[in-house]
């Protein structure tokens, strides 16, 4: 039964966790605040109309690390949750209000730059309560109005609609309703000197806050904001439901973005410039795209419906929120760029999430069995998720996948849900019973692994299907499964196979196959371990279907003959930039000189950047220092993408080319979006690592340096091995005030496994104010653990086996004797 809770996720002390229960009812929040933007401090009074749900109910609000200075009625506060004891009966209404101060560790976030002061805040998952008294969990959903007063000229935003801005002389208040209901995380405030740009989409006003720093360039990242709307609108069958969408960009934001109802608050690195988009061609440039923020637009905005008009009751059912975001993302990616992409999107989320589930743990998606909320905001709940539905949607059919979505939305608008709301929907739009799909693949951890052979004699084909998933993983799969056939006459066949076993062999008459596709449309998710012939792979490397090129790609990675590798070069130059760049990482793991040499002459005809940093990747990664010279051209172009010039500049390092520390030093003076450029420097100096090299990192890793160098740096030390210069940067940049820092450096560790980081690392699993932390250094401090154990069995087996050669010492000692 481990498929129930999975592997290596819950920690022994782990206990299954429930949404809390609220004695009371809230119809309304009232909050008044003043900021010292400067300063870093919030005082404020927060105001409740609620209503009681039994007698005698105290009103109890999570208020973390605050200065209680006045209460409407008796109250507790224990540093952590203020309870308010009305004397009130069941059904009874009741104001009450809390003055407080605070200086906010997190939630809250001030932000000073060289351009000014920015304070902006970022709830989720339960980090509101650092700067507002309230009930900070999802299952609990009122209306607020917000009024906040901030020094002259600065700009405060929040949620719903502006209803008044008040002048106080050197101050100014700017008071905010909400009229819909929603859960507390989604609470929002962002505070700097913005430049607001308005527009209509339908009767919608989009609004776009942009610091006064950032030029026009803004208009790259939000050039499709209301087409995306609109295709979310139209496929979900529910308008948007604000009036306002505000998207309002902040420096140093810890996530990408976060979607506040009405207020979604982005990183500022989604701002870039035309040659960062579109390298090679004019604006907009959909079919060659380098870097693009829709992808981040389009999943915040996904939100509007999934996680803010309908939000999942507690964090155990997340993927109420994320699964449906990041599917939804790439629903925006079909309708932009069509139906290889959105695939293609499916399955890279689908290798992403395989990642976390080798490398790191298996979860059931949905599952109450965490100790802290961050920690089920992962690659399961993200990038699984999105497969699931995407698998979901191609067993029901697009049809009434919608009507089900539809109903979901309007049946349960402004409620918080659970996994089994969802199914009910589905089930009564579907007419069919899908317990089983969501026992599967929502409440069971893993996923399907399908080993797949066949041969033929006698003119028949026997195709042996084999489910080899391991124990971490649901037994046996219901999967409805198409095999494409291709026989060697031409003639194409898909046959539907209904696998519910753990093993079945098919019999299939018709004519010898050229070859045999498994699931060709990639509809189902699974993971294939395939026993085709090379011959077959060599053919399939030409089908219609991108999934079966994809497939034909792996047995040919993995067979690595000079037959596979000219059938991997044909791929490079396919049509779609997908399969081109999966055959050329498969041409670098391969790894010989005529694969660098395909990979050479596939460069130069490509005409995507994506398959050229790819390329350049896998160049890298074949550690030939033939490779150099073509590198550093590359790395030293200024017309070529920024993306494909720090890849480079990885890869001299990989390559160790003999002149590649001086290039690197030269190329971290390179202007670049997000300086990625002098990023893949430092990267690549770490792979030299050299003691000049590492004073390099070092010093950019030092505070003033940019946030993304800095992180750049900080995780590059890692690969200059446990010296002592490095070990000490690392203790000290666990530290670092900067989340992104602390989260490198506690990162690069994993890759150093040094029992001398164990007391930092445990530090931070107990301390650190960021869940995510938390839970990385909770996982690294086991794996050091593990680690040393196995280096004191290791040890212990050297003393045996040296123990051992002196017995055989002494036994030949004694037989020379007895010879004598």
């Amino acid at each position: 039964m481990r498929y129930l809770v999975g592997r290596d996720f819950a920690f022994p002390e782990y206990l299954p966790r429930f949404p809390p229960e609220y004695h009371f009812e809230v119809s309304h929040m009232q909050l008044d605040i003043t900021i010292d933007v400067e300063g870093g401090w919030v005082e404020g009074v927060v105001r409740y109309r609620a209503k009681a749900k039994k007698d005698r109910a105290a009103v109890v609000l999570d208020a973390m690390e605050m200065e209680i200075l006045e209460a409407s009625h008796e109250y507790f506060y224990d540093g952590s949750k203020v309870e308010i004891k009305p004397e009130w009966k069941r059904g009874d209404p009741v104001e009450i209000y809390v003055k407080y101060r605070t200086r906010p560790r997190a939630g809250m976030y001030f932000i000073k730059t060289g351009k000014g002061y920015y304070v902006w805040t970022q709830g989720e998952s339960e980090y509101n309560r650092y700067w507002v008294p309230l009930p900070d969990s999802p299952n609990i959903k009122f209306p607020w109005t917000v009024a906040i007063t901030v020094p002259k000229p600065y700009i405060a935003g929040s949620n719903g609609v502006l209803i008044e801005v008040k002048d106080r002389g050197e101050r100014q208040t700017f008071v905010w309703d909400l009229k819909h209901p929603m859960s507390p995380y989604l609470l929002a405030i962002a505070v700097g000197d913005f430049e607001i740009h308005r527009e209509k989409c339908g009767d919608v006003v989009l609004e776009f806050y942009i610091p006064r720093y950032v030029d026009d360039r803004w208009r790259f990242s939000f050039y499709n904001t209301c087409r995306i709307m609109q295709f979310f609108s139209e496929y979900l069958g529910v308008p948007f439901p604000y009036e306002r969408y505000a998207q309002v960009v902040v420096p140093e934001f810890i996530y990408g973005g976060m979607e506040n109802t009405t207020f979604t608050i982005l990183t500022d690195w989604t701002i870039h410039d035309k040659h960062a988009h579109c390298p090679y061609t004019g604006f907009p440039c959909p079919e060659r795209e380098d870097f693009s923020s829709d992808p981040l637009v389009a999943h915040e905005m996904a939100h509007m419906w999934f996680g803010d008009l309908v939000t999942a009751k507690d964090w155990a059912h997340i993927a109420i929120n994320e699964s449906f975001a990041t599917f939804i993302e790439a629903l925006w990616t079909e309708a932009h760029k069509g139906r290889e992409e959105y695939l293609y999107e499916i399955y890279t989320n689908f290798k992403t999430y395989l990642g976390e589930f080798s490398r790191r743990y298996s979860r059931p998606i949905v599952t109450n069995l965490y100790k802290i909320p961050d920690e089920v905001f992962d690659r399961h709940a993200y990038e699984k998720g999105s497969v699931v539905l995407h698998t979901l949607r191609s067993i029901l059919g697009d049809d009434v996948f919608r009507k089900a979505l539809k109903l979901f939305l309007e049946r349960h608008r402004y409620k918080a849900v659970d996994f089994e709301d969802l199914r009910k929907a589905f089930e009564e739009t579907a007419g069919r019973d899908l317990e089983w799909f969501w026992r599967q693949f929502w409440y069971s951890a893993g996923h399907p692994v399908l080993k797949v052979s066949w041969s033929y004699s006698e003119g028949a084909i026997k195709l042996q299907i084999k489910q080899a998933q391991g124990e971490d993983s649901y037994p046996v799969y219901t999967l409805p499964l198409e095999i494409k056939i291709v026989y060697e006459d031409g003639r194409r066949e898909v046959k539907e196979v209904f696998l519910n076993m753990k093993e079945v062999t098919l019999y299939i008459e018709g004519g010898k196959p050229k070859y045999i596709c498994v699931d060709p449309s990639f509809k189902i998710i699974k993971a294939l371990d395939l026993q085709y012939p090379l011959e077959s792979a060599v053919a399939m490397i030409d089908d219609d279907d991108m999934y079966c090129k994809i497939q034909a790609i792996e047995v040919l990675k993995k067979n690595g003959s000079p037959r596979a590798v000219n059938a991997l070069a044909k791929a490079v130059g396919d049509k779609f930039w997908g399969v081109a760049a999966e055959a050329a990482r498969a041409l670098g793991e391969i790894g010989t000189e005529e694969a660098m040499a395909k990979l050479t002459e596939a460069f130069k005809k490509s005409l995507h950047p994506r398959v050229r940093r790819v390329i350049v990747e896998a160049l890298g990664n074949t550690k030939r220092k033939e490779a150099g010279e073509f590198l550093d051209k590359i790395l030293h172009d200024a017309g070529e993408s920024y993306y494909v010039r720090a890849e480079a500049a990885r890869a001299l390092g990989k390559v160790k080319w003999e002149f590649a520390e001086f290039s690197l030093k030269k190329a971290l003076e390179y202007p670049s979006h997000l300086d990625v450029i002098k990023r893949g420097a430092l990267e690549g100096l770490a792979e030299l690592g050299t003691e000049e090299a590492l004073k390099i990192v070092l010093r950019h890793a030092e505070p003033g340096m940019p946030t993304p160098v800095r992180v750049s740096a900080v995780q590059s030390l890692a690969k200059f091995g446990p010296r002592k210069e490095v070990i000490d940067a690392l203790k000290r940049y666990m530290r670092d005030d900067n989340f992104r820092v602390r989260y490198a450096a506690v990162t690069a560790a994993l890759e150093l496994l040094e029992p001398r980081l164990l007391q930092d690392l445990q530090e931070r699993a107990e301390q650190d104010i960021d869940g995510r932390i938390r839970r990385v250094a909770r996982e690294i401090v086991e794996k050091i653990k593990k680690s040393m154990e196995r280096g004191a069995e290791y040890q212990k087996l050297r003393e045996e086996v040296e123990k051992l050669r002196e017995e055989y010492r002494k036994l030949l000692d004694r037989i020379a004797r007895l010879e004598k």
